[in-house]
Formats: structure tokens, C-alpha cells, sequence
């Protein structure tokens, strides 16, 4: 059982490879932008406040987002592995993933840190955009106003984790493929998932 933290800014290829992830070692994957997406498209009782918060591109406040991410963990069976995938998104969450975890006999094992140079991001983003039609990609104001959350808010986590000896960096400009092998090297490290 590993408990994985797949980190990186918006762009970077986190959900690339983290399908990857739960495809070749079955995580249950934890994607917050995926589960906040859903409550709007499901009509969740969060829905305006969420999406009022996501079409100015900043983060949902910690209280709706840490409610979802606890029924995705209680919900899985000690022995599940779990990719956290762009979650912890600050500082207050992680600390609160890690006082909530040892509750279910589980812990933040690494955290794989894809680092991508902002250029590269803004150039996929517009793809993405272009691609996936995603609403949040589509402004480059958007675009800079999350660009500046994450500088903001999300970059701290590394140092919390970097203190914690648990941070993994890899150069997320590297072809998917590339970025995958060095994944599971890093996976390799801390034995079966």
C-alpha cells in the first residue's frame, strides 16, 4: 500500500500520468479538480460557490474541498493505495492530510513533484483548452490568475514535504513516456503498491 502525492502546476501532465498510475497499479486516484467538476455537474449542494470560484481561477475554499477528499479515504480499505492527484493544494491541507491519515492507518509515503517551466505550461494549457474545451483554460487572464494561486499558495507545500524528506522532483518538459519511467523508479524505491 503506498499513499503518493503526484504535484505539480497546472499543465504540468499530472493527469496524464497519474492515469497511468492507476492503470498499471490500480491506485484509487484523488483528484480534487475531478471530484469539485463532478459536484457541479451533478448539481452538488456546493455547486454555485465552486463554480464561482473556479471560473476566477482560484481555489475552492479548504472546507468544501477537504469534505471530498475525506469521503473518497474513508471510503477505501487500509490496504488501497491512493494517488493523490493535485492535492494538497496548500499548506492547511496538507497538514490535515497528515493529521487525518494515521485515523485510517495511512500515511503521505512521496510526493512526485513535476516541475515544468511556465512558458511550457501556458503553451499546453491553450491546448488543452483547444482540445478538452475545459472553461478554466480558456481565458488567458484565468490562466495567469491560477498561475498566481498556485506561485501563491501551492508552492509552499514542496518545502512542507522537502522538510518532511518525501518530495520527489522530475522535470515534467520530458515526453509523457520519459516522465512515466522515472515515476516508477521512484515507486520501485518504496517497494510493491
Amino acid at each position: 500500500m503506498l499513499h503518493i502525492v503526484l504535484f505539480g502546476p497546472p499543465g504540468s501532465g499530472k493527469g496524464t500520468q497519474a492515469e497511468r498510475l492507476v492503470r498499471t497499479h490500480h491506485f484509487v486516484s484523488l483528484s480534487v479538480g475531478l471530484l469539485l467538476r463532478q459536484q457541479v455537474a451533478e448539481n452538488g449542494p456546493d455547486k454555485a460557490l465552486i463554480e464561482q470560484y473556479m471560473h476566477h481561477g482560484r481555489l475552492v475554499p479548504d472546507a468544501i474541498s477537504l469534505k471530498l477528499v475525506l469521503q473518497v479515504i474513508q471510503a477505501q480499505p487500509v490496504a488501497q493505495s491512493i494517488l493523490y492527484d493535485g492535492f494538497p493544494r496548500n499548506v492547511n491541507q496538507a497538514t490535515y492530510l497528515d493529521a487525518v491519515l494515521p485515523t485510517y492507518h495511512k500515511k503521505i509515503d512521496a510526493v512526485i513533484f513535476l516541475d515544468v517551466p511556465e512558458a511550457l505550461l501556458l503553451e499546453r494549457l491553450r491546448n488543452r483548452a483547444i482540445i478538452e474545451g475545459r472553461i478554466d483554460d480558456q481565458d488567458d487572464t484565468k490562466i495567469r490568475t491560477r498561475m498566481d494561486t498556485y506561485a501563491r499558495e501551492t508552492l509552499p507545500v514542496i518545502n512542507y514535504y522537502q522538510s518532511q524528506h518525501k518530495l520527489h522532483k522530475v522535470d515534467g518538459s520530458q515526453q509523457p513516456d520519459q516522465i512515466a519511467q522515472i515515476i516508477e523508479a521512484i515507486l520501485a524505491s518504496y517497494g510493491n503498491t
